[in-house]
């Protein structure tokens, strides 16, 4: 459960950090700070979506046995 409360909070750190790029001009100072941040947030997602599958399994497979 604490899983699903990360990941919902990354997902709202990814929509202020979008709202915060500059579509015109990405590589500018605080343009940078936000891809960063959105890159960040991506990552954490995907690792914590991996965590999540993982512990499913895992939870499977201590069931069989």
């Amino acid at each position: 459960m604490r899983n699903y409360f990360f990941i919902a909070l990354a997902l709202i750190f990814l929509g202020i950090n979008i709202y915060h790029l500059d579509f015109e001009n990405f590589f500018s100072e605080d343009g940078k700070i936000a891809l960063i941040g959105v890159v960040a947030c991506l990552i954490a997602i995907v690792l914590l979506l991996i965590l999540v599958y993982s512990n499913k399994i895992n939870n499977k497979l201590k069931e069989k046995d």
